[in-house]
Parts: structure tokens; C-alpha cells; sequence
């Protein structure tokens, strides 16, 4: 028997294309350049927390104001106290921190420096967490059968899984290959560990943005029934308008 198609509210239907250019722009500037007096090569730990700083920050300011991933309709983020905003911006913490613990682990079994380099195969788990685990506690948040189904499944996905196995295979994938030139005995500086590893991943971020402007963009604008969705949902910003001019009214 087929499986349900997984369902999900009219309203939003599709990612906020601001999300998309802001992270961009905001992992371009992690990768590149967290400060200009602060070398990679020479200060890695230190280069990776000010990347991984930058890539927090921009979840952080996007959750705290719910606008990730998807528009809101107007009004939606109005009476949400501080509290429920700073709780958010924790759960998105915990589980970013829960994924670096487990991408350390990971690094330490496939052959990281145990002895040494803690804090740099530390931080490259922090920063790989932001870029590929993030997205998906953000979006799935603590529903095990969409994390299932986003990461572990061929089934038909609704946008927000779509959206977190994009940024989660896309960045994983790259760094996974990435890691291959790390024993290469070419004696390049890059090749230090875990440089490849991160670079990798942004890389991979960066290629699921491009993702999911396909995906969750074109793909939706192509589909006869997305001029249905867009006006059922001028219809529902309609009604949201005259009941607010209703009263100012009274």
C-alpha cells in the first residue's frame, strides 16, 4: 500500500527567499573570510569558532524573529513573548550541540586525532553541525518520523523535509569527500586536519541552497496547481486585512 503523501499547512507553502539569500551570503562570509586578521592555517580552532559564530548568529536572529525556512503570514509573530523566542533559540542550540557531539564522535572513529587536536576536531563538529544538523532542528524540530522520513527515506517529503535533507545530505556529502585528501601525501596547507572536512561542507551548504532554490522555487511555480495555492492564500491575507480594519473600527 502506498504511503501517505505527508501533509503540511497551506499556509506557508513556500521558503523565504530573504533565508536563502542571507545564507548565502552569510556562509560565503564563514568560509572566507570570520575576520581578516585571522588565518586558518595558523589560528584553526580560533578560525573555526569565529565561522561557526557567524553561521549561529544568523539562525539565531531568523528563529528568534520566525522567519526561517518559511514566510509567516503577517501577525503571526505578534503577542509571542521573549521567553517562547529565547526558548527557541535554546532548542535550536541543544540540538546543533547534541549534533557536534555526535559528528566528534564520528570524526574520532573514522580516524581523527585522539591524542591531539581535540579542540580542532571539536570545533569542525560544531561547525559542520550549524551547516547540515541545524537546518533540520529547526524545521523537523522533535518529530522523529519527519526526521525519518527527511534523512532516511526515499518517501515523497513535504517542503520542510525536503528543505533539511537538501542542507543535511548536500553538506555531509562534500565534507565526507572532502576528508579524502586529508592522508594524500600532497603536503599542501589545506590538507591539514579537519580544514578539508569544513570546507568541504560549506561547499555542500552552498550547493543546498541551490538546492532548494530548485526544489522548493522552480519546481513548486512549474506545478499547475502552485496559481491555486498562491491565490487561496491571497484569499486567506484578504480576509486577515478587513478583520483588522474591521477593528479599528470598533
Amino acid at each position: 500500500m502506498p504511503s501517505a503523501r505527508p501533509q503540511h499547512k497551506l499556509y506557508p507553502i513556500e521558503p523565504n527567499a530573504i533565508e536563502l539569500m542571507f545564507g548565502g551570503l552569510a556562509a560565503s562570509y564563514a568560509l572566507m573570510t570570520p575576520t581578516k586578521d585571522l588565518n586558518v592555517y595558523d589560528h584553526t580552532t580560533k578560525y573555526l569558532m569565529m565561522s561557526s559564530l557567524v553561521m549561529f548568529m544568523y539562525y539565531a536572529i531568523l528563529v528568534a524573529v520566525d522567519i526561517y525556512c518559511f514566510k509567516v503570514p503577517e501577525g503571526r509573530t505578534r503577542g509571542k513573548s521573549i521567553g517562547y523566542r529565547a526558548t527557541r533559540v535554546l532548542s535550536m542550540t541543544f540540538g546543533t550541540l547534541v549534533g557536534a557531539v555526535v559528528l566528534a564522535g564520528i570524526y574520532v572513529l573514522f580516524g581523527a586525532p585522539l591524542q591531539t587536536q581535540q579542540n580542532e576536531t571539536l570545533a569542525a563538529a560544531l561547525d559542520v553541525s550549524l551547516l547540515a544538523i541545524t537546518p533540520a532542528v529547526v524545521t523537523l524540530k522533535s518529530d522523529l518520523s519527519a526526521w525519518r522520513r527527511a534523512l532516511l527515506s526515499f518517501e515523497e517529503k513535504s517542503l520542510p523535509e525536503q528543505w533539511a535533507a537538501g542542507f543535511f545530505w548536500s553538506s555531509m556529502v562534500t565534507s565526507w569527500a572532502a576528508a579524502y585528501f586529508v592522508p594524500m601525501d600532497w603536503d599542501r596547507p589545506w590538507q591539514r586536519w579537519p580544514i578539508p572536512i569544513v570546507g568541504g561542507a560549506y561547499v555542500g551548504y552552498l550547493i543546498g541552497l541551490l538546492y532548494v532554490l530548485v526544489r522548493c522555487f522552480v519546481l513548486p511555480i512549474a506545478r499547475a496547481d502552485f496559481k491555486a495555492t498562491e491565490e487561496e492564500k491571497l484569499k486567506i491575507i484578504r480576509e486577515m486585512a478587513a478583520r483588522d480594519q474591521q477593528k479599528k473600527k470598533e
